[in-house]
């Protein structure tokens, strides 16, 4: 009973964790994944003093996959001593140590056979946030109008649904990972009840999936639902189970085609009467697809595919992908996913998922190897994708990011940070594909007991995790990414081996057992404390960088003031506050002040061209030419696309 009440603690445990970090706009900020860092490190440690902590011995793969993790948080640290920007760099690392927490912590907080709870508070926290973000399209003003917010700052979002991550290609992530996860729920649950809920809930994750227009994420879904139906046992449950959701998914679909404004133009005044309609379709669509999975219940946990016919279906699926690849015309779509985005695909969205341009991928990952070229060992340092992006750049195509885990990692981290981040995915893979080999040599038993029968899942959300960072910046989203890690965890530690496996080989000296685990348990603790102070110093500087943006909105300047210092105190390394303090300068009619200020920011960033447009901007303002034609030059050099660069050429050709 103690062990059961456990699990039901650790899901909903797992299903808050997840639904919180995704409504703190997917963790994105500073003060969010400082804060997750500190909450993961704060538990590890009082874990490991209470004695709670470690609960069963972590394997050697455990240990590889979190040394590789880790080794990459400490070459971001290292690299703050070459990069452009401290500040960015630092924030960087602590989001890195949030999941280095994490991995930790699920390695050490699980024993043997317990994957599957981890894995069902997973599920029914994404189902939840799936839920959230269809319910803030059709009733906006109940979460603020995020659609209107977004679209403001992000013209190219509109009618992409990105509540509450913040990121279309965020959500679908998710969206992927918790249909994968439903389907397998819905075929192992041991209750009817929780069985029928898994499937009744997949037409929601299916509509805000298609929502999104993220065709990243619908092939992240193909593939992780193939490791599903190819390394999980009863493979038949799987596919009546998938078969049944996602008819009921197709269907809501279907009828959301019929809704152009509530889905292509959300502020648009016939989307409030829209929405209304397709949440009542919504839940109508559910409670269909519940009924039509209790009443095939027998049926389905009785049904069984044979080998021929099964070989069959996979050879007939094999067939059709290899056609519509070879129809699509693939030298076609690989010149327009090269071709540069136009300004009008940027300005509406070009949101057609039959779409084959790359939306300037092509473009980040050139860029991100040119400066993997530059700097190869150790790249141009943490946060400095961006400023060579600008300085480099063929295209006039903003980007903070290269788009892909792996491009940015080679760009920023050298050849070092990517073998890095490749071994921290890879381990658990391998692992994983191990263990599920020798769970089908030792026959179909084996591979339904408590553990290895998780170990299709964790595989399918490793491989959703890996493809959509690939493409995309989802690890910049902890609530995108830490179901990767996540899967990591369970695959490379014991919670994906089966209950009653020996701790440790018989042959292994109790003396050398008893020094490692003292080693381990010291660098867990150095690592802790480092974490903590890192995140707090985050977390604390964020603050009092808003409170001061806020103290200046109402015009308290000298309120805003003491608040930019403190945070310039926290945080002496980075420009971000000193820009803050110069600005705030500027605006009390500190003209000095402030140039020697922003001069001082400049120094902790030099390459960030932004800095130099502002002493462009208070260098005319004193009437300092000379100043104001080398911020410009220099503005020049590190961002030569800029039109308001052109501009400012004109104004001083002028004497203004």
């Amino acid at each position: 009973m103690r062990h059961l009440k456990a699990q039901h603690l650790l899901v909903a445990t797992v299903s808050a964790a997840t639904i919180t970090i995704a409504l703190l706009g997917g963790g994105f900020e500073p003060s969010a994944f400082a804060g997750a860092a500190l909450v993961v490190w704060i538990a590890v440690l009082v874990g490991l003093a209470a004695g709670w902590l470690p609960r069963s011995e972590p394997p050697a793969s455990a240990i590889a996959t979190g040394l590789c993790l880790a080794g990459f948080a400490a070459l971001t640290a290292l690299s703050l001593a070459w990069g452009n920007d401290a500040g960015g760099g630092f924030e960087d690392l602590v989001r890195v140590l949030a999941y280095v927490g994490a991995l930790v912590l699920v390695i050490v907080a699980s024993r043997y056979g317990e994957a599957g709870a981890w894995l069902r508070g997973l599920a029914i926290g994404l189902a939840v946030v799936g839920a959230i973000a269809l319910l803030a399209r059709f009733e906006p003003s109940l979460f603020g109008e995020p659609d209107a917010e977004l679209a403001a700052r992000v013209p190219a979002a509109l009618g992409r649904l990105s509540y509450p991550i913040g990121y279309w290609n965020g959500l679908a992530a998710l969206m992927a990972a918790a249909l994968l996860l439903l389907t397998w729920l819905g075929a192992g649950a041991v209750t009817r009840a929780a069985r029928v809920a898994a499937v009744a809930v997949m037409p929601i994750a299916a509509l805000a999936l298609w929502a999104t227009d993220s065709r990243g994420g619908i092939v992240a879904l193909v593939i992780g639902v193939a490791i599903l139906l190819v390394v999980g046992p009863r493979r038949s449950r799987l596919a009546a189970n998938l078969t049944i959701g996602g008819l009921g998914g197709l269907a809501l679909i279907g009828v959301g085609l019929g809704f152009d404004a509530l889905f292509n133009a959300p502020t648009s005044p016939d989307a409030a009467s829209q929405g209304d309609v397709m949440l009542a379709v919504t839940v109508v669509a559910c409670a269909l697809t519940a009924l039509v999975r209790f009443l095939l219940d027998a049926p389905v946990q009785r049904f069984a595919v044979g080998r021929g016919l099964a070989r069959a279906a996979v050879a007939l699926v094999a067939v059709a992908i290899v056609a519509g690849i070879a129809l699509s015309d693939p030298a076609e779509r690989w010149d327009e996913f090269k071709a540069a985005p136009q300004a009008s695909q940027l300005a509406d969205g070009d949101v057609s998922l039959l779409r084959g341009t790359g939306s300037g991928r092509y473009q980040f990952w050139g860029t991100a190897l040119d400066a993997f070229e530059s700097a190869p060992v150790g790249g141009v340092g943490a946060d400095g994708y961006s400023s060579y992006w600008f300085e480099h750049r063929d295209e006039p195509l903003d980007a903070t990011r290269a788009h892909s885990l792996f491009f940015e990692s080679l760009a920023e981290l050298g050849v070092v940070g990517f073998a890095l981040v490749c071994g921290f995915l890879a381990i658990p893979a391998v692992v994983g594909v191990r263990r599920w080999r020798a769970g089908a040599r030792a026959g179909p038993a084996a591979l339904v007991a408590p553990g290895p029968r998780e170990l299709a899942p964790a595989l399918g959300v490793l491989a959703i995790g890996i493809v959509t960072a690939g493409v995309d910046w989802t690890f910049d989203l902890p609530a995108v990414f830490a179901p990767t890690v996540l899967a990591a965890a369970l695959l490379a530690g014991n919670a994906t081996l089966p209950p009653g496996t020996p701790d440790r080989a018989p042959t292994s000296p109790g003396t050398v057992r008893s020094r490692r685990r003292f080693a381990g348990g010291v660098a867990i603790l150095l690592g802790a404390w480092i974490a903590i102070c890192a995140a707090g110093l985050v977390l604390l500087a964020d603050r009092a960088l808003t409170s001061s943006q806020h103290a200046a909105a109402r015009g308290d300047l000298a309120e805003a003031i003491d608040d930019a210092n403190s945070a310039i105190d926290l945080e002496p390394w980075a420009a971000d506050p000193r820009t803050q303090l110069a600005l705030l300068y500027h605006e009390a009619g500190r003209t000095e002040a402030a140039r020697s200020t922003l001069a001082e920011a400049i120094d902790r960033a030099p390459r960030d061209y932004r800095l130099q447009l502002l002493a462009l901007n208070m260098d005319r303002a004193a009437g300092d030419l000379p100043a104001a034609v080398a911020s410009y030059l220099r503005a020049r050099a590190l961002n030569p696309l800029d039109p308001r660069i052109q501009e400012m050429e004109q104004a001083l050709e002028q004497g203004s």
